[in-house]
């Protein structure tokens, strides 16, 4: 049972993400256009295509670099503020996993908080104003309970997974505050938030990720 996250394992996951948003590209248009300008899925989509081509020629040892090849591709390539977003939460991954060519659940709940810090940090957002931070808090706060209570590293993004999509499918019952959603006020009632889906996507792929990994950490 895999114990730590490496290096494959990252990138199988972030090809697994890469994957799960282009399919989802025109679902997350459809939601994005309810309350925004309709491009979130091409936005990311186009920087899920870019991460998977650099993916065949990048080679990383250390966590820390990874994550941050990860963060500067997005930011490079990913339109609006979905780039800055999560280009800030891998460059936050980055600075906790440094210098580490592994990680344990503790040390990956530790790299998901002070991502969730930054993207709230940067776009002065919080828990309740519709945005991808309404699914990675119930995650991350999932986390930091798994770590308490010694959970393994696939029970505990399990776990973190189902916060996530409910956290994202509360999101139907929210008023948008911030971004283009906020200007249609109550009319954002009654549509789930495209940040959420594919920040939901993200957690649940990382679970994938660690569920069918085949060469464990010792």
């Amino acid at each position: 049972m895999t114990k730590e996250i490496n290096v494959p394992i990252a990138q199988d996951w972030l090809k697994e993400f890469c994957n799960a948003v282009i399919g989802l590209e025109d679902y997350l248009n459809e939601l994005d256009a309810a309350v925004g300008d309709g491009e979130h899925g091409s936005n990311i989509s186009t920087g899920a295509r870019t991460l998977l081509e650099e993916f065949k020629s990048s080679h990383h040892e250390e966590l820390g670099d990874f994550f941050e090849f990860v963060g500067m591709t997005i930011i490079n390539s990913v339109g609006g503020a979905s780039g800055a977003l999560y280009g800030t939460f891998f460059l936050r991954l980055s600075d906790i996993t440094a210098n580490k060519s592994s990680a344990d659940l503790a040390v990956i709940t530790d790299a998901f908080t002070s991502g969730l810090q930054g993207i709230m940090e940067l776009g002065g957002v919080k828990p309740g104003d519709k945005t991808l931070v309404d699914a990675l808090e119930p995650a991350v706060s999932s986390l930091v309970v798994s770590v308490k209570n010694s959970d393994d590293l696939l029970q505990a993004f399990s776990k973190a997974h189902y916060a996530a999509e409910f956290g994202c499918a509360a999101t139907a019952q929210m008023e948008a505050r911030k971004g283009r959603g906020s200007y249609q006020g109550q009319r954002s009632v009654g549509h789930i938030d495209p940040g959420a889906t594919s920040m939901a996507a993200l957690v649940r792929t990382f679970s994938q990720a660690i569920a069918t990994d085949r060469s464990p950490i010792a």
